[in-house]
């Protein structure tokens, strides 16, 4: 089975530069809104810049973790008042999320990470560091300890509320499903991953899960299915100016019409 794997993800590694103005800004424009409360002006914020609101919020999250670390490594007492600042900061722009995209996992997501205990948190560390072991296991030719690293990268972010990290252990999965030959685990792992990043509205995964889905329905035989996936992964990659992806979803679209 040929994998469409959609170019906009090798062509947005040589434009680093540019997406981190876009975060800057949004990042700016977001800490002034949620300091004067406003809610509707972050609504609309989000709405403008879709792809950067979870990085925008987490980025309040990991943060704050990142400061509880660095007061442990460091043996001082870590600053309350500030976690609790940046937490409710977090949840102020999820709720306005949810709001914005009529979802609820922004603010799941956003309080579930707040609530984390000394413990959680390190299953949280844990959680990453699996996912980075699944993608070196998988440039290793190694799919066997790539699918036990993405599982668990999966087991241990879902009962955290980590959405991202659990769609993210999910993605490696499939792609570790599909390295064993194992078809239908593959695509059950990629659609679970494709529908939690369009609620986190994190347009590049989606469609990178979304592409997978399609070809893999389709080499299952499941045309229904590879239909409806094709077509909103073409309209991902018109929407993401992916033009070869395009054409490649755009002839797997033909093929199935033709079946």
């Amino acid at each position: 089975m040929k994998l469409i794997v959609p170019s906009l993800f090798a062509a947005a590694l040589c434009a680093p530069l540019v997406l981190a103005a876009q975060g800057d800004d949004v990042g700016a424009r977001f800490a002034e809104l949620a300091k004067a409360k406003d809610v509707a002006g972050t609504v609309e914020l989000w709405k403008a810049h879709p792809d950067e609101t979870l990085g925008t919020i987490d980025s309040y999250l990991e943060g704050s973790l990142a400061k509880i670390e660095a007061a442990a490594k460091a043996k001082q007492t870590v600053d309350a008042k500030e976690i609790e600042e940046m937490h409710a900061t977090a949840i102020f722009g999820a709720l306005a999320a949810d709001q914005a995209f009529g979802t609820t996992i922004f603010a799941d997501y956003a309080s579930s990470f707040s609530g984390l205990d000394a413990d959680q948190q390190k299953a949280f560390r844990r959680g990453q560091a699996a996912h980075s072991e699944a993608h070196k296991a998988l440039k290793g030719k190694k799919a066997d300890e790539a699918l036990k690293r993405a599982t668990e990268c999966r087991d241990l972010a879902q009962p955290l509320g980590d959405w991202w990290g659990t769609a993210m252990g999910y993605s490696a999965m499939g792609a570790s499903y599909e390295a064993l030959g194992k078809q239908a685990e593959a695509l059950t792992a990629h659609a679970l991953a494709a529908q939690i990043y369009h609620d986190l509205r994190l347009v590049g995964n989606e469609y990178q899960e979304t592409a997978a889905v399609a070809n893999l329905a389709s080499a299952l035989g499941r045309k229904p299915r590879a239909k409806i996936a094709a077509t909103r992964a073409h309209e991902l990659a018109v929407a993401l100016g992916d033009a070869a992806g395009g054409e490649e979803l755009a002839k797997l679209l033909e093929k199935l019409d033709a079946k």
